[in-house]
This record gives structure tokens, C-alpha cells and sequence, in this order.
């Protein structure tokens, strides 16, 4: 292990995790618009084009894995800086109005809407959507949307608190930062594949469900994106990402990455349809989905942190809106994708149309509309994040 004086090394704005983080809510925005233009037909999703690729198979196969353990590596992060500095009140008073709030909030008032446009882009004449509120959403159609993420978000800060009431000291930076030894990374990638492993011997691997109306978790990722948000933690312990801490290399993480992206996308096309049945083929299901995930993730960090640790202003505003561009992408994303569901052009084309426009429409609804009347005074790039 390499060892650094502590007082050697500082903890600057970390802008590469700010503009990561708005990366990967605008590759969420166009990831989204592809979910319609698949070849799956998915009988739940929101709009489904009259035109299908399996090009948007492969990119909602390979963008799937690694998108959301981001996120929450990121938010285990900055979660963990924060909880030191502030009492436990003061830190929930922060999530409660950034995080529970808008949770709340988009179940209850636009994820409705959203599970509604699955029957109205399909059907000539659809029910009332006020019928459909009172009965059907509440039982088989029910779904939180995209804001499940806020509310296992607020579960993993709830775990946060407990675990910072039961070992403060483990939330003080040690004096020393030590960089990850050679075993920990394999290591990690071995236990986010039992836990994808363990859960998919009982459920399939992309079932979402309903806990009691409060979650919506899918059974064989949860334990994965609770074991990102532990890594973003522990990163921040050991002061991973700073001056003089641990940075991953962008040629061996970008190379493995890239070996790991034909290697997933080949084994889950020759074994995984139809879907999976022996215990073989989950077992090598879950370790190249780890792997990669993993591999994908620090490629990304590393990337970032050496082309794009910037806080130029384009940047800067696109971090500081990307909390409200995640809040409303959907109701932008659905709309356009219904008044171009039949039009007869090229699928690619009409994807670049429809992409391009709801990430512009997004960005311009959040900086324009949203952003000075949630946050007038801040004009510097400073508004409230997924923090």
C-alpha cells in the first residue's frame, strides 16, 4: 500500500463528479428516448414507436448497467462529506427538502401522468384519467416512475444516519490516506456479483417491485447500488479522487472497459434470450454484468477527472440544472416521443430529433423557468443537487 501525509493533501471542489453527474443524466434523457425504440415491444413502457432497432437493444443493454451505480456511488460521496459537518437535523432538514419532498411529491403527482401515457399512447380512445387515478394506478399500473431512485436514495441516507449514531469515528479521515490495495477491486466486483447472483435465482433479473406502495425496487440490483453508495463512502474516507489520493487510470480502467462491453453485450445475446434458466448461465450473467459495471464506472471517473475537471460555465450550468433536468425529463421525453410515434422517417433520424430536443427542452425548462424561481439568488451554478 502506498501511504501520503493527509496534511499534504487537499479537498478542492470536485468538479469532475459534478460534470460526470450531468453527463449521466443527460445519457439517462437519451437512454430514455431509446427504451421506445426498441425491439422488445415493451408492453409497459410509456411510448413505443411504429419503427424498432436492435441497435437501441444494445444500448439500453450496455447503458443499463453502469448508469444508476454511478449515481449512487456519486451521492454516497458527497452524502458522506456532508454528514460530519452538519448535525443529523440539519442534514435531514437538506434531504428531506432536496430528496423526500420531490419523492413525494413526483409519485403522487406526475407519476400517475406517466403510467397513464402506457395506455394512452395506445389506444384510439383511452379511459379517463381520473378513473384510471383512482383504480388502476393503485393496483396493477402503480409505479413510481423515474423517482424510485429518490426513494431508495433517502432509504440509503436513512442506513447513512445509523451507521454515522453507531460509529462516528469511522466518519473522521484518518491521517493517513491509504490507496486501495490490489485485491480490493476484484473483490468488489466479486460481492456486487453474489448479490446480483443470490436474488436472480429467485427473480428475473429486470422485475421491478412494488414495497407496500413506499419503494419500488428491482430485488436483483438493489443490493449492488447499496453496495456503489458504501463505495462512494468509503472513497471519500480514504480521500479517493483528491490531489494526492487515489485516481483511476484512464488507459488500464478505459481499456478493461471496453473489453468488458463486447464481452456482457456477447454473452447476454448468445445466453440471456430468452431469458435465463440454468444457474450457469446466471452465475456468468452476474459476474460480466459486475465486471463490467465496475470496469465501466471508474473508466468514466477517470475520464472525467482527466478531461473534464472544469468549471467552465457551460459545465457549471449544465451540474447546476442537472438535479431539475432528471426531475422533469420524462414529461418532455413522453410528449415528443408521442407526436413523432407514427411519423414515417428513418428510426435514427427521428431518435437524434427526438433525443436532441428533449435534452435541449430540459436544459433550457430547468435554466429559464425552474431554476430562478426555486433558487433566484444563486446565479453562480450553485443550485440544489441529488447530493
Amino acid at each position: 500500500m502506498t501511504k501520503i501525509n493527509l496534511e499534504e493533501a487537499s479537498r478542492p471542489r470536485m468538479y469532475s463528479f459534478d460534470n460526470l453527474k450531468g453527463f449521466i443524466i443527460l445519457l439517462m434523457v437519451v437512454f430514455h428516448v431509446a427504451m421506445g425504440y426498441t425491439t422488445w415491444d415493451l408492453k409497459w413502457w410509456y411510448v413505443n414507436d411504429i419503427y424498432k432497432s436492435m441497435f437501441f437493444d444494445l444500448f439500453i443493454l450496455e447503458t443499463d448497467v453502469y448508469i444508476m451505480p454511478i449515481m449512487f456511488m456519486i451521492a454516497g460521496f458527497f452524502a458522506a462529506a456532508a454528514l460530519p459537518k452538519k448535525a443529523l437535523t440539519l442534514f435531514w432538514q437538506a434531504k428531506f427538502r432536496r430528496i423526500v419532498l420531490p419523492w413525494i411529491g413526483g409519485v403522487l403527482l406526475i407519476a400517475p401522468l406517466i403510467a397513464y401515457s402506457a395506455i394512452f399512447s395506445r389506444t384510439d380512445i383511452a379511459p379517463n384519467y381520473f378513473t384510471f387515478l383512482s383504480k388502476d394506478f393503485w393496483g396493477a399500473y402503480y409505479q413510481q416512475a423515474h423517482y424510485w431512485f429518490l426513494g431508495i436514495l433517502s432509504l440509503f441516507f436513512f442506513l447513512l444516519t445509523i451507521a454515522y449514531q453507531l460509529n462516528p469515528a469511522y466518519f473522521k479521515i484518518p491521517p493517513q490516506i491509504t490507496k486501495p490495495p490490489m485485491w480490493f477491486f476484484p473483490s468488489f466486483a466479486l460481492l456486487t456479483a453474489a448479490l446480483f447472483f443470490v436474488p436472480n435465482l429467485f427473480f428475473w433479473n429486470d422485475l421491478w417491485v412494488n414495497v407496500n406502495f413506499i419503494f419500488m425496487i428491482q430485488p436483483v440490483r438493489i443490493g449492488v447500488y447499496l453496495c456503489y453508495f458504501c463505495l462512494g463512502v468509503y472513497a471519500w474516507k480514504n480521500s479517493w479522487f483528491t490531489p494526492n489520493g487515489y485516481h483511476p487510470r484512464l488507459l488500464p480502467w478505459g481499456l478493461a472497459a471496453s473489453i468488458m462491453f463486447f464481452v456482457f453485450l456477447a454473452y447476454r445475446i448468445t445466453f440471456t434470450f430468452p431469458p435465463i434458466t440454468t444457474v450457469l448461465v446466471k452465475a456468468g450473467h452476474a459476474l460480466t454484468f459486475a465486471v463490467f459495471c465496475l470496469t465501466a464506472s471508474f473508466a468514466l471517473i477517470a475520464f472525467f477527472q482527466k478531461f473534464a475537471d472544469s468549471d467552465h460555465y457551460l459545465w457549471r450550468r449544465l451540474a447546476a440544472n442537472s438535479y431539475t433536468i432528471y426531475f422533469i425529463h420524462q414529461c418532455v421525453v413522453i410528449p415528443l416521443a408521442y407526436l413523432v410515434q407514427t411519423l414515417q422517417i428513418n428510426i435514427f433520424v427521428k431518435y437524434l430529433g427526438v433525443a436532441t430536443t428533449a435534452v435541449i427542452l430540459c436544459f433550457l425548462i430547468s435554466e429559464y423557468i425552474i431554476s430562478p424561481v426555486l433558487s433566484p439568488q444563486k446565479k453562480d451554478g450553485t443550485i440544489p443537487s441529488i447530493r
